[in-house]
């Protein structure tokens, strides 16, 4: 069986207000549109999810919430306290931890865990995106990661298929973000 994991780095937050904690910073304008056009695109690829693990910081929250908002089902959400300062190995945690009724999964949080995680767990795929994401994981950038297992304990680095790498600038033509 197939298992999808959608890996969402949250968009471009706000450095308006420097008195806010790193915690509690909001999206800026272009984050908000950053999100809003993922989560169209996930919705379109028909890739909205089952659960979502996402960290509690302000800009994650908000980068789902405005993503998740045009998807077509209200995923399960769950929000972790790990992910905001996570290590790729408390990732690999989370993930392996959830139910195998779980098919596709999306974790919402922050560089530079989630570029090494995706980064380590693509060991295939088409060779366009491994580039793009071997470069860099900017803002609301999206890997979908394939694996072909029945339980996500099973996941490890190395097992995953990178299918797409999605930035906001490329989905609008821009190039790379």
């Amino acid at each position: 069986m197939t298992r999808t994991l959608l890996v969402l780095r949250h968009a471009k937050s706000s450095w308006g207000n420097p008195r806010l904690r790193d915690f509690d910073r909001p999206l800026n304008e272009r984050g908000r549109a950053a999100a809003a056009l993922m989560g169209r695109t996930i919705a379109q690829r028909r890739l909205s999810p089952d659960l979502v693990l996402c960290s509690p910081a302000a800009r994650a929250r908000e980068t789902l919430r405005i993503a998740a908002a045009r998807f077509p089902n209200t995923p399960e959400i769950r929000f972790v306290e790990s992910i905001y300062s996570a290590r790729v190995p408390d990732l690999h945690r989370e993930i392996r931890g959830q139910a195998g009724d779980v098919a596709r999964l999306m974790i919402v949080g922050h560089n530079p865990a989630f570029h090494a995680l995706a980064n380590a767990l693509a060991a295939s795929g088409a060779g366009g995106h491994r580039h793009a994401l071997a470069r860099k994981f900017p803002t609301a950038a999206l890997a979908v990661i394939d694996f072909d297992f029945s339980y996500w304990r099973e996941m490890a680095p190395g097992t995953g298929t990178l299918r797409e790498f999605m930035t906001p600038r490329a989905l609008l033509g821009a190039g790379d973000n």
